[in-house]
């Protein structure tokens, strides 16, 4: 290790070096000495270019929309002014191996930036997307309950059917661009998994929604005592349904009853066994 006067010494004699580099050139030639100023200045050229972008890369992951707008302009802008001065310096770059490096530097970070600014603006794109999806299919209840009710009344008289199927052909329509927004959430959801709480009751609704629009394109005329045949037939189903869920229960019932009957029917015998003297 140097001591303290050595060290003075060297940066005594570095400083000299630098003077006498400086202000007497022609002691080691003038055209060295402007050729190296030259590469400096080039060098110092590429690499503001290269900070900026560096910077410019620092902010976009806490980046507003509007502010990634500004920031794809920016690179624009720099990435212009790159090529303009690589044009005018390419044979100088491209006999300088460090020179080169900053040019394969330059590149790499370019794409960097261009691809957080990508990414960053479809995570916006996407929370947007999803928000109108939300908001058109939670919107569409009420519609649905005026389409079906408009849709029943008309499918009471014959001479409506016409009219009916103009409210069948809206209703595709509107579903189908509720199933189209649908699957754009249900998709988004699944890429980005802070959405899934807000898809599930999103998807409540959309189950309802699908449910009615099959109910409405299931309407059609009907004569009075067709449509009471169907509602006496609807009844007598529901209480089959009920005489057989009652029907299994009472068996299920019996079963454990049967069971529990012999379970004090086994107690009881040990116990009596139990009570038999023995010699």
């Amino acid at each position: 290790m140097m001591n303290k006067r050595q060290k003075h010494d060297g940066q005594t004699r570095l400083v000299l070096l630098l003077l006498v580099l400086l202000f007497c050139p022609k002691l080691w030639g003038q055209d060295s000495f402007s050729d190296g100023l030259q590469m400096l200045e080039i060098e110092g050229r590429m690499l503001g270019f290269y900070n900026q972008l560096s910077d410019i890369s620092g902010r976009i992951p806490k980046a507003t929309a509007d502010e990634l707008v500004e920031a794809g302009q920016q690179v624009t802008a720099i990435d212009t002014k790159w090529n303009a001065y690589y044009q005018l310096r390419q044979a100088e770059i491209a006999a300088d191996d460090s020179l080169l490096q900053i040019v394969a530097d330059y590149q790499l970070i370019r794409q960097s930036v261009l691809d957080s600014i990508a990414g960053r603006k479809h995570y916006y794109d996407s929370q947007k997307s999803f928000s109108d999806a939300e908001a058109f299919i939670c919107s569409q209840d009420t519609a649905y309950e005026r389409l079906y009710k408009t849709a029943f009344e008309y499918s009471l008289v014959k001479s409506l059917a016409p009219e009916l199927d103009k409210v069948k052909g809206k209703e595709q329509l509107l579903f189908a661009e509720v199933q189209s927004r649908y699957e754009n959430a249900k998709a988004l959801q699944e890429e980005f998994g802070e959405l899934k709480p807000r898809f599930l009751k999103m998807e409540e609704l959309y189950i309802g929604l699908k449910n009615t629009s099959e109910k409405i394109q299931a309407l059609e005329f009907k004569p009075w005592f067709d449509r009471i045949k169907d509602y006496l037939y609807s009844l007598a189903a529901v209480a089959l349904i009920l005489m057989f869920a009652n029907m299994v229960q009472a068996k299920i019932k019996a079963f454990k009853q049967a069971r529990e009957n012999a379970k004090k029917f086994r107690q009881m015998m040990n116990q009596e066994e139990d009570d038999y003297p023995t010699i």
